[in-house]
């Protein structure tokens, strides 16, 4: 029997755990962070950039630095990068840049378009991977207080990301490293014969989420959705009795707006709750850069719907996306969506999955997309399985959304029960040992939650496991491979 969990070697450098917690997990891997590998317990290692200088004992992957540090070569500083790139990752047509040194080996060149290396039965990568993503989580080219990346009105403008990048912001940038990764982690269990497991993100026969958000920005008389909020009480509205009924819920983010506060509609927020949905505050772009304008206008909506741990979404940002995450730490947010309501379809930081820094989560948003290309966006989420959020300002759009997602089996919730889904997911832990024959492994979780479990075989089709695991409670997995 030998292990198929997998080590990543202690970085001294928190930005590159940071983003090792996010790659590793959003892809699902079983694995743990070490000072060095056990060939006992696992099968692969990786070794990040600033990590120790330790034994190599099993099959490894080595990022960048850490890979000129064991092996020697040649490393070219690439002048102003970041925030312009030194070079570009390609996967399946699709390309995402890469910052800071490159690096060249004197061994065998695994791809004719990435810097990717074999030597003695390991893999060397030729960027430093880790760090590049680290760059997308905080903010990127939004955090340099670079004037191109936004409009005249203070908006974010997502044609002068993608010029900079060098790639469209249509594509999630740093998930394109994470999935290389992947394809790596994975080479290295096909060669060795052994099966690689994984846990799927999307409850049971789901593909992605979908946080459907609705900016409150005015109360008055009209048919937008958000204007009817005063007559929820009333039963005016019919359709806020039917989309009171549909099972998945949605997100309204209240703030103080052109002609309301949310002390003057308490009621009706209070009645959204009641009816299943989440409200959350909507924050002024002042508030993005003053601890105290934010704490006035996140105390003002706690004290109406009379609790704490609000989710922030911030109208738009008046300095940098670092500076907006800091507000919303100050007041202890459960999570933060930074991007501009009006925005366009896009991953202005590079990620379609929610990532924790600190205590706050941070979702990711696609911003507003037009009605006639909503089924076009669905279509994105369901392929790549993401997690994120999509602003809708009216009735129609909201049941368009709705009924796309739907029709997509997409998981429609709010970011706080999307982070309740992730929080327990990451605590599942499990190890595994394979005979050639046989995959045995015990899998425990810290709370109740229903789970995929997908495992691919070094060849052959792939299984997926669905199980519904109890707290605490060991759950056994025997099968023939």
């Amino acid at each position: 029997m030998v292990p198929t969990n997998i080590a990543v070697i202690r970085s001294r450098d928190p930005r590159v755990r940071e983003a090792i917690r996010y790659t590793l997990n959003s892809l699902g891997l079983f694995w743990e962070e070490v000072h060095e590998p056990d060939p006992i317990k696992h099968m692969v290692s990786i070794f990040p950039e600033e990590s120790e200088f330790v034994p190599v004992v099993t099959p490894s992957i080595f990022i960048g630095s850490a890979a000129l540090a064991y092996f020697g070569g040649d490393k070219v500083e690439s002048k102003r990068s970041p925030p312009m790139p030194s070079g570009f990752l390609e996967l399946n047509k699709e390309k995402s840049p890469f910052f800071g040194y490159k690096y060249s080996f004197d061994c065998e060149r695994l791809s004719r378009t990435n810097p990717i290396f074999r030597r003695d039965g390991n893999i060397l990568v030729g960027y430093d991977l880790f760090k590049t993503i680290a760059y997308f989580l905080m903010g990127a080219e939004l955090s340099l207080g670079m004037k191109q990346v936004k409009t005249p009105d203070n908006r974010i403008n997502l044609a002068a990301i993608s010029e900079i990048r060098g790639a469209e912001t249509r594509i999630p940038a740093a998930d394109l490293h994470a999935k290389l990764l992947l394809s790596l982690i994975l080479m290295l269990h096909k060669s060795e014969g052994l099966p690689l497991v994984l846990k799927r993100a999307s409850p049971p026969g789901r593909r992605g989420a979908l946080a459907i958000s609705v900016p409150v920005q005015r109360i008055g008389k009209g048919r937008s959705l958000v204007d009817k909020l005063k007559n929820i009480l009333r039963k005016r509205e019919i359709w806020i009795e039917r989309i009171s009924k549909i099972q998945d819920s949605i997100t309204f983010f209240a703030g103080r707006g052109e002609d309301y506060s949310p002390s003057s509609i308490g009621e009706s927020l209070l009645a959204l709750e009641e009816n299943g949905h989440e409200v959350g505050l909507l924050a002024s772009p002042k508030a993005s850069v003053s601890h105290d304008v934010i704490l006035d206008e996140y105390r003002e909506l706690a004290e109406t719907l009379k609790r704490g741990d609000l989710g922030i979404r911030f109208r738009s940002i008046e300095s940098t996306v670092n500076d907006a995450l800091e507000s919303a730490m100050f007041v202890k947010a459960r999570y933060a969506i930074v991007g501009e309501i009006y925005q366009g379809f896009g991953y202005p930081l590079g990620v379609s999955r929610p990532f924790k820094i600190g205590s706050l989560w941070n979702i990711p948003t696609l911003g507003r997309v037009r009605r006639e290309r909503v089924a076009e966006v669905m279509e994105e989420i369901a392929k790549r399985g993401g997690f994120v959020s999509l602003d809708a300002m009216t009735e129609l759009s909201v049941l368009t959304a709705i009924n796309e997602a739907s029709s997509r089996e997409i998981w429609i919730t709010t970011p706080s029960k999307m982070i309740d889904r992730l929080e327990g997911l990451y605590n599942v832990r499990g190890t595994f040992r394979y005979d050639r024959r046989y995959l045995e492994g015990k899998i425990t979780s810290q709370r109740q939650i229903d789970v995929q479990i997908l495992v691919i075989p070094p060849e052959g089709k792939e299984t997926i496991l669905e199980m519904s695991l109890e707290e605490n409670k060991p759950h056994q997995i025997n099968l023939r491979i």
